[in-house]
């Protein structure tokens, strides 16, 4: 793996009061960003919709005040959608980190149009240097390479005390013995059905539903 490379918005950090941000306002926000019309399979490049990305951003912010005024990273980034939602409602420092130059482009685009600041790094995500007070993620399911969810979940622990983390539902019991075995509570669990894009030459339908679990994580 090669050295991260490292870029920073230039827009200044948005200083509108989160609280004024209702979650169909950052939805609709979410909704704005940008995503790949051509994403790599290999890496289960699946964006986070903007209904659920709201809903993990909320539960995080006003459930458990764990966002704003919070040192946010997002692992596997792709386009950004929950590291410039972070930035929305009032995180102090954001860093977003993903392999594909090209998903960080995006990002880096979709922050500029929202006048969000966020620290993007291309690169691996264990190569992130530092400590944050919470991680949130949409890895990928373990569906292409076996376990790509736990390596993910792993590298989370490293940075944060404190994860909120997207997983397929049906991984539910292997997830929540691993993540006991590591020495960490599950806080939460909430179910929800999200909607994905005809990305894939797999997909039969222009909408597909996959039922996918949203996980709040203690130390």
């Amino acid at each position: 793996m090669g050295r991260a490379s490292r870029t920073r918005a230039s827009p200044p950090l948005r200083t509108t009061v989160p609280n004024l941000l209702s979650k169909r306002q950052l939805e609709i926000n979410l909704s704005k960003m940008r995503i790949r019309e051509d994403p790599d399979l290999s890496l289960e490049q699946y964006p986070v919709s903007p209904e659920v990305g709201a809903e993990l951003l909320f539960m995080a912010s006003f459930e458990h005040r764990d966002i704003t005024g919070r040192k946010v990273l997002d692992l596997g980034s792709g386009t950004g959608r929950l590291a410039i939602g972070a930035g929305l409602l009032g995180a102090k420092e954001i860093v977003g980190v993903d392999i594909d130059p090209t998903s960080i482009s995006l990002a880096r685009d979709n922050a500029s149009k929202l006048k969000v600041n966020v620290d993007w790094i291309v690169g691996d995500v264990a190569m992130v240097q530092g400590k944050f007070d919470t991680v949130v993620m949409n890895p990928p399911y373990g569906t292409r390479k076996e376990h790509a969810d736990i390596e993910f979940l792993e590298q989370s622990f490293r940075y944060a005390e404190t994860v909120y983390s997207i997983h397929k539902s049906s991984t539910r019991t292997f997830l929540r013995g691993f993540i006991d075995r590591h020495g960490r509570n599950v806080d939460a669990i909430r179910n929800v059905e999200m909607l994905l894009p005809h990305l894939f030459d797999f997909h039969q339908k222009k909408w597909t539903s996959i039922s996918v679990d949203l996980y709040r994580i203690t130390s």
